[in-house]
């Protein structure tokens, strides 16, 4: 008899609507707006005008599942490791969000890494007013080619969304391996384009998979998702909305007469399609 996963995170694969009708993602995901809510009511303290990422990341559309996939996996290896220990775990193209604080919450020490600069002194205005006991959060610029920790220094790696705007991925894996300690953890979600005109196609699917086999070992197997239970970025709760009415009629003026008037290409009324795809992996002991 084939097993069922005791949760639905228990898993590799892509994102499923499914998911987020179980009471497991349910709990998970009330939590983090929580731990959001709190974050935002500190934001005029450490957020810089100059900052352009989204300030509510949780309401997007792939962000819904990413946040409770990588949360539940970093609270379910936690709770088997010694009660002392302070594991080091890297956030790998952090932005300034509430989620490595929440991470800081479950005892880790996080260490987020980014190329924006502007990160480094927003997260240190936020650890001083955003609560984060018992754990810790701090920042190390990175240049996007290499990773500023020394060999085995991380004992765990999440990385949410990143690694397909890396044009030079494999290079970025071989990093996180360098840097994790034999039988760390690494939770990684990726971004997949489905129309075929987005920059993280079949072929990159392709080899990003391959290079993580190469350095790390699935914790689950990959479960097959049914096409129409399949979240992406139109059937997400916050995903894309098509365009109507007044707003409809506008958006075909501007694209299909004005611009070409301008010698301008026209852009699509759905700018992307993508689907969204979680792996949890362990660097392999030296000696397996």
């Amino acid at each position: 008899m084939i097993e069922l996963p005791s949760h639905p995170f228990d898993r590799g694969g892509l994102a499923a609507l499914s998911d987020l009708r179980t009471s497991e993602w349910q709990e998970l995901f009330g939590f983090l707006e929580q731990e959001q809510a709190a974050f935002l009511e500190q934001e005029a303290k450490f957020r810089s005008p100059e900052y352009k990422w989204p300030r509510d990341p949780l309401h997007t559309w792939s962000r819904v599942w990413e946040y409770p996939y990588v949360y539940y996996h970093l609270r379910k290896w936690k709770k088997g490791l010694p009660r002392s220990n302070q594991p080091r775990v890297v956030d790998l193209g952090s932005g300034v969000t509430f989620f490595p604080f929440s991470v800081a919450r479950l005892g880790f020490h996080v260490i987020c890494t980014d190329v924006d600069p502007i990160c480094k002194k927003d997260l240190a205005h936020a650890a001083q007013c955003v609560n984060h006991d018992p754990g810790q959060v701090d920042f190390r610029l990175t240049d996007g080619l290499t990773l500023p920790f020394g060999d085995g220094e991380a004992d765990a790696l999440y990385c949410v969304s990143v690694l397909e705007h890396i044009p030079h991925f494999e290079t970025m894996i071989q990093e996180i391996a360098r840097i994790l300690k034999p039988g760390g953890l690494v939770v990684v979600t990726v971004d997949l384009d489905l129309r075929g005109d987005a920059e993280f196609g079949v072929e990159s699917h392709k080899i990003l998979a391959a290079a993580l086999r190469r350095h790390f070992a699935h914790l689950y197997p990959e479960v097959t998702i049914h096409p129409a239970d399949l979240l992406h970025s139109s059937s997400a709760p916050y995903g894309y909305k098509p365009l109507r009415g007044l707003d409809w009629a506008w958006f075909m003026l501007k694209q299909y007469i004005l611009k070409p008037m301008l010698g301008r290409k026209p852009t699509r009324m759905t700018p992307y399609h993508l689907a969204v795809q979680g792996f949890a992996l362990v660097r392999p002991l030296e000696d397996e």
